[in-house]
């Protein structure tokens, strides 16, 4: 190795080892423990214009109500922090109506870390999701995972910042929806406590 090889390697390693102590420094920054005030039960009804885009179908719900949901007081990791475990939507179309339920077991919901761009929201993930779309014509299931945001300054949990994360199956339902289509949920959930009637804190120390 000649020298100019030998001074690139060694300015390659030091970048190396700045960036694993900045990601190591990044990662330890959202592993403190997640605190929920007030914590237990919660609902989240009447959602700000829900709306499933599939490939060749653009579906606006009437409504998309958590209505039953519990959130825990404390959490090292924030994985786990809280369940999902009834949902209810009505989503007609033409009129003809079609019913959105939640299947089994409850969704979990994950506290990935503090929002990099606002420093009231956190960053979450709903992992285990599973519901039953049902009506006229149709039938679907439509299953996987939802990302988005708590916002601790207006109570709203905000669904979805980043899209694909759900996958249709046992679908019957005249060719709008296939096997295998991607969808992609929008939603914004006002959180109300069941123990205050209002929006809980979720911080982070």
């Amino acid at each position: 190795m000649n020298f100019r090889s030998r001074r690139l390697a060694v300015v390659a390693a030091a970048l190396a080892s700045a960036l694993g102590t900045v990601v190591s420094s990044a990662s330890a920054a959202t592993t403190g423990t997640w605190t929920v005030t007030p914590a237990g039960a919660f609902t989240a009804p009447h959602a700000n214009y829900p709306t499933f885009r599939f490939p060749a179908l653009f579906w606006a719900c009437r409504s998309f109500d958590v209505t039953a949901g519990k959130l825990e007081a404390t959490g090292t990791t924030g994985s786990g922090l809280g369940t999902i475990d009834s949902v209810v939507g009505s989503c007609p179309i033409g009129g003809i109506e079609y019913t959105v339920t939640k299947s089994a077991p409850a969704w979990a919901i994950d506290i990935v870390g503090q929002n990099p761009s606002h420093t009231n929201w956190v960053d979450v993930r709903i992992s285990g999701v599973s519901t039953h779309w049902a009506g006229f014509g149709c039938v679907a299931d439509v299953k996987g995972t939802l990302y988005g945001h708590y916002e601790n300054d207006t109570g709203n949990l905000v669904i979805s910042d980043t899209s694909g994360g759900l996958i249709a199956s046992n679908v019957n339902c005249m060719g709008l929806i296939n096997d295998g289509d991607v969808v992609t949920l929008k939603s914004s959930w006002h959180m109300a406590m069941a123990s205050t009637g209002k929006a809980p804190l979720i911080k982070t120390s």
